[in-house]
């Protein structure tokens, strides 16, 4: 295409809701993006969690965050909105992933390729780079999610190994209704891995399974034979709902944003900011304080409180480039690792299979599991009856309309069925710090390059090189699927080709051929690994480093060893694991209490007028009245309750509210009186306000008061400022804490002996906030 469009420039006397060019009307940007003034400057309380990378972990880990608590979370990328979807999900529009480049020094550097493809490290060795996008790489990627083996996993901890797999043993239920067996099970589910025949089946399928799992012992070095893990969800999740068809982590973080942008930018939790480089972290007394970073060129620094969690979610290189820009620690870069990668084509001719094998385009995927003593490999195995050599051309493309079906149909091999077999070996990784860094020689590393970038920051370097023993895994795993190959077409030369130099061969390739590059698998891991030990890894095992309280990763960098599997299963399941230690650490449950909720209003519900809203930082707002908002999962009897609220006008009214009992079968349904009737209402006002006498400053209904039962011995509490409530129920005596002093106590209380718990709405205007329920129950 000719470059002949004007750039579009801001004009700064107009402004507009939606950009509309000669081409495009930018609803999409404008409604999952917003500017750094909309996420800085809304009055809103602070961000709870800043994701540095929107890619395939770093979306993903930021939807986890903001479905699982009443957080707001900013995410911020260096790239722009692309596409809202897996390329192949759409139709044909020319978007491609980048190809290899070596980029050893910036007077190499290609620039910008494939429209969002960049090289942001410099190495030794070729590498597709980064895509600058939201959902990055997880736009482009095949899809191939097997899991870590035991084998794998051994030498990674003991508690991550039976997060990961059941250590039962238990499979995992494609029903979604059936809580899952493992983490693995959860994050199959969600991409589509399970159920797994939803997408590859058929008569060729069935075949070749039979005849792979039939020679698979005559072949050493092959264990096993799997349907193919792909994260594809071609069956409907249930009746009457769409499939998502190839997985990427854009659609779930782009629902999640409009989700929230449906509240005001104020009170939204979840923002998306654009062509926002990070450049570093500040660190002071072990915590990240300040952001820098650069918004569409412009440096700009966001403060960052002690409890408000980093994560880096920008590919294993550039993680580690920041960490070690930022807060370095002499183990940070070591122990890289990639993986090593061959592709043997080859064509097998129908009579090698059944006579009754249809002659139609048909496509099948199986894996392939081996091993060596040390290592392990797997053979990602494609056919397709098609001509030329493309096996996967069909698999992993939509088919808008008959017409191009048909076209494909016409274009089917008659006599061959191709036959891709991709090798995936392990490299090993070498965490010793005293292993010397050597450029072009394992082990392998990551440094900072006297290389820098266009905003004066040094780029990673990336020395990524394969050891004897590595190369001795390649060996064994090429020849293993050549040897597969021959077994599959019955050992007959007559009837198996080989696709090398070009063309169809009647001889297998030399050793090697085929063999891609070490950085073209996109699968770079391990160079933050986690453990429990802090002088022997970076980080712990919910992914945050060590020595910086509230930074943490998400993706393969956290990676102990990586084993043969691609890693996106594994890190998206660990993603998932990071998300909720961070939900955890925000609730702040002290030992013994558990948090009453997630911090927002799941698990709660309204009776009567008015409700409460979400602010972020796990705070809850009192809007309109009157009405009750009450925990639906649980009664309690004996306990004692934690919470914290704030007033935010000297009038504000509101109350917890214990011990009332369920009306009808179940619950209050939408009446709030009997709570006031039938159960305990600890109040919250000021004014001390008696309805019935219409006065004020009266004891028993002063903050603190056991409403209408036991007088408030309390000051009243500072508006503007959080104060703390523990109540305590245990028989018949109920007695109520401000800030630690004991302000109220009922004894003899003869109303419902457990119930529900319940925070009350007042009035228009009164705006009371609460956060940190927690409880403990008592005997």
């Amino acid at each position: 295409m000719a470059g002949n469009l004007l750039r579009l420039l801001p004009d700064p006397n107009t402004h507009v809701e939606v950009q509309d060019t000669d081409f495009t009307l930018d609803v999409v940007g404008r409604y999952v993006c917003s500017t750094w003034d909309e996420v800085t400057n809304n009055g809103g309380v602070g961000f709870d969690a800043v994701v540095i990378g929107a890619g395939m972990f770093g979306a993903y880990c930021a939807e986890k965050i903001y479905r699982h608590a009443n957080m707001r979370v900013l995410i911020v990328d260096a790239g722009t909105l692309l596409v809202t979807e897996h390329v192949q999900n759409l139709s044909r529009i020319g978007l491609n992933a980048g190809g290899a480049v070596k980029v050893e020094f910036n007077s190499q550097d290609p620039g910008t390729r494939e429209r969002v493809w960049g090289s942001p490290w410099r190495s030794q060795v070729s590498f597709p780079g980064l895509a600058y996008c939201l959902g990055g790489r997880s736009l482009y990627w095949g899809g191939w999610s097997p899991r870590l083996t035991g084998p794998d996993l051994a030498q990674w901890p003991q508690p991550i190994r039976d997060f990961l797999q059941d250590p039962g043993g238990g499979t995992c239920d494609p029903d979604p209704t059936v809580p899952g067996s493992d983490a693995y099970c959860d994050t199959e589910r969600e991409i589509g891995v399970v159920p797994a025949a939803d997408y590859i089946s058929g008569p060729l399928f069935d075949v070749l399974k039979a005849r792979l799992t039939a020679v698979k012992g005559q072949v050493p070095s092959v264990d096993a034979i799997e349907d193919a893990p792909l994260a594809v969800q071609a069956a409907p999740p249930a009746s009457g709902l769409f499939s998502f068809d190839k997985y990427s982590s854009a659609p779930i973080l782009t629902d999640a944003l409009r989700e929230a942008a449906a509240s005001p930018d104020w009170q939204r939790r979840l923002f998306f900011v654009p062509r926002a480089h990070v450049t570093r972290l500040q660190v002071t007394g072990g915590l990240v304080t300040t952001m820098e970073l650069f918004v569409n060129g412009q440096q700009k620094f966001l403060p960052v409180s002690p409890t408000c969690a980093v994560v880096i979610a920008s590919g294993t290189i550039e993680a580690t480039r920041l960490a070690l820009e930022s807060f370095s620690t002499p183990l940070m870069g070591r122990n890289l690792m990639a993986h090593l990668r061959t592709n043997t084509v080859v064509r097998i001719n129908r009579a090698a299979f059944d006579p009754g094998l249809a002659k139609h385009l048909e496509s099948a995927a199986l894996l392939v599991r081996g091993s060596t003593p040390s290592a392990r490999y797997h053979l990602q195995v494609t056919a397709a009856a098609i001509p030329g050599a493309d096996s996967e051309g069909a698999m992993w493309r939509m088919i808008p309309d008959l017409d191009l079906l048909d076209q494909m149909l016409a274009g089917e091999s008659a006599d061959w069925i191709v036959i891709t077999l991709r090798g995936i070996g392990e490299m090993k990784g070498a965490p010793n710090v005293a292993a010397p860094k050597v450029t072009g020689s394992a082990p392998s590393w990551v440094d900072l390059s006297d290389q820098t970038d266009e905003f004066g920051m040094s780029r990673a370097w990336v020395n990524l090189a394969a050891s004897a023993d590595d190369q001795a895994l390649w060996n064994t795993m090429d020849t293993a699927a050549v040897a597969l190959a021959k077994k599959v077409a019955k050992d007959d030369p007559a009837l198996i080709q080989y696709f090398y130099s070009g063309g169809w061969q009647n001889v297998p390739p030399a050793l090697g051929t085929g063999r891609d590059g070490l950085g073209t698998t996109h699968h770079e891991a391990g160079s933050l690994w986690m453990g429990s030990d802090p002088t022997a890894s970076v980080t712990n095992l919910d992914g945050r480093f060590h020595h910086i309280a509230n930074a943490y990763v998400a993706g393969p960098a956290v990676f102990p060893t990586l084993g043969s599997a691609n890693p996106s299963l594994a890190a998206l399941s660990l993603a998932r694991r990071t998300a909720l230690a961070i939900v955890s650490a925000s609730l702040g449950a002290e030992a013994g209490f558990v948090p009453l909720g997630s911090g927002g209003l799941n698990g709660w519900r309204m009776a009567g007028a008015g409700g409460f809203i979400e602010l972020g930082a796990n705070i809850i707002e009192s809007v309109g009245g009157i009405g009750l908002l009450w925990f639906t999962r649980q009664q309690f009897k004996n306990f004692v309750l934690r919470a914290e609220f704030r007033l935010s006008s000297p009038t504000d009214n509101s109350g917890i509210f214990v011990r009332f009992p369920a009306l009808g079968s179940t619950d209050p349904a939408n009446d709030w009186k009997p709570a006031v009737t039938q159960g305990y209402e600890i109040q919250i006002d000021n004014t001390g306000y008696n309805p019935d006498t219409n006065a004020f400053n009266d004891p028993l209904r002063e903050t603190g008061a056991i409403y209408a039962l036991a007088p408030s011995s309390a000051m009243m509490p500072a508006v503007g400022t959080w104060h703390a409530f523990e109540i305590e129920a245990t028989g018949t005596t109920i007695t109520a804490r401000l800030d630690g002093v004991q302000v109220s106590q009922l004894v003899n209380a003869s109303r419902s002996p457990q119930g529900y718990i319940g925070l009350q709405n007042h009035h228009a205007g009164s705006a009371v906030q609460f956060k940190r329920l927690r409880i403990k129950t008592l005997p």
